[in-house]
């Protein structure tokens, strides 16, 4: 289980990362620094410290997958552990800053002596294929949005789409990953009836750009959500078709989340009905 432990005297509590470079220290808020460096792993404390297994397996995996880490002070005791806990949030939103997924490893309290422990639910993690450098103006965009993203960690649409978006790269298969992707599409859009054409209906009217950029957008996603219906529904697409799939899913998602952020809020489906019907023929 995820969890955030703390021994005698700790102060503070780094949480390392995978997935994501960066170039300087930042302090994202008050008391919580994003870091480009690793500090080093005691395997030998996080063997002595550990509840469970899984708590010294993140670890170990860590001493090989932490590309950054998030170090959270300002605080002692009940409020330190609950400061830390929520960061573990911030995770996503660096996801949707950068455009790429990322994800915590695990805890470590700093004190007298150290204390591990796991911050991510998978006990099987892979490298990501591509490590993304965080630039200035994603960072920038993410302590902008901050305060929105938090408050819309309450919505269950849009946390419940946050967390199909992260979990569906841990995947093995392709196919799980475009079905978890677009459950989290469906759930985030609130669709339930002709789903084909609403679901891009919606993502197009939630798509920056011009009016012609929209309609390309639209016919985009439905292409890509045939490879989605194929996959629930027992067909057999290659593995190219289910790899582009993956990735159109993928980058679906992460657009919509983007967009929810911006706006600090997620779209009622009768709201986007009446940007449907709101533009009259020319």
């Amino acid at each position: 289980m995820v969890g955030v432990r703390i021994g005698e005297g700790t102060t503070e509590i780094v949480i390392l990362g995978h997935g994501l470079t960066l170039s300087e220290t930042i302090e994202l808020s008050p008391g919580i620094r994003l870091e480009p460096t690793v500090p080093s792993i005691d395997l030998n404390a996080a063997s002595s410290s550990s509840d469970t297994l899984v708590d010294y397996l993140m670890a170990v995996a860590a001493t090989r997958l932490a590309n950054f880490c998030l170090r959270v002070t300002g605080e002692t005791g009940r409020e330190l552990v609950t400061k830390a806990w929520n960061a573990l949030w911030l995770f996503h939103l660096l996801s949707l800053a950068c455009s790429t997924p990322c994800f915590s490893l695990c805890v470590v309290a700093n004190g007298k002596s150290e204390k591990y422990t796991a911050a991510n639910r998978n006990v099987i993690l892979t490298p990501l294929p591509v490590i993304a450098q965080a630039s200035s103006e994603q960072i920038a965009w993410a302590k902008a949005n901050l305060e929105k993203f938090e408050e819309l960690v309450g919505n269950e649409a849009f946390s419940s789409a946050m967390r199909c978006y992260s979990n569906a790269h841990y995947l093995f298969d392709l196919d799980t990953r475009v079905m978890l992707l677009w459950a989290g599409i469906e759930g985030l859009l609130r669709v339930e009836a002709e789903l084909s054409r609403r679901v891009a209906l919606y993502a197009a009217l939630l798509h920056p750009g011009t009016p012609q950029e929209k309609g390309i957008y639209f016919n985009d996603v439905k292409k890509a959500y045939a490879i989605r219906s194929s996959a629930v529904h027992g067909g057999k697409p290659n593995q190219a078709k289910l790899k582009a799939g993956y990735e159109s899913a993928s980058k679906i998602l992460l657009g919509l989340l983007v967009r929810c952020v911006e706006l600090g809020r997620v779209p009622a489906s009768s709201e986007l009905d009446m940007l449907a019907v709101a533009q009259n023929l020319r």
